[in-house]
């Protein structure tokens, strides 16, 4: 009975160290490892974009895709899309974001894009966010002290 009362103890001490280390090693993936969806409207006097974001963070290493609708006064639906490899990496609280490659965007001047961060338009261009969990299922994206996106992780 002695025995069985020693591996029962044994037993329990080592799950007291174990799952405690799975659920921080747990923690830490879903942290590098996930992706959310972010839907948004800018508008303004002349146009409406109306655009899916999705953010995928993998180890160091993301991709960004856009796909959406541009409505100008006067003009027909636009499609507009931009998809963007980056690399990543977390520094006193925030997140670096720098992009790898980028597709090109329309050459055609749209008024929305001189708002755009350059990490959204151009090759080896730098971004820093806070990325802040708001609940057990999305971020609040944060850029320059002010929180932009609201990201659905998927």
């Amino acid at each position: 009975m002695k025995m069985n009362k020693d591996i029962l103890y044994g037993a329990l001490a080592g799950a007291a160290i174990i799952l405690p280390l799975l659920g921080a090693g747990y923690i830490h993936y879903q942290r590098d490892n996930y992706s959310c969806e972010i839907h948004t409207v800018i508008v303004d006097e002349n146009r409406v974009l109306d655009v899916i974001l999705n953010f995928n963070f993998d180890h160091g290493t993301g991709f960004y895709e856009s796909a959406g609708e541009l409505n100008e006064k006067g003009e027909p639906p636009t499609s507009v899309s931009n998809k963007i490899l980056f690399k990543y990496w977390r520094e006193d609280g925030a997140v670096i974001l720098v992009s790898d490659e980028t597709n090109p965007l329309p050459t055609r001047y749209q008024k929305f894009r001189k708002d755009i961060p350059d990490f959204f338009q151009h090759r080896e261009r730098g971004l820093r966010v806070q990325i802040t969990p708001a609940n057990a299922v999305s971020d609040i994206f944060t850029y320059g002290g002010a929180p932009v996106f609201y990201c659905s992780k998927s």
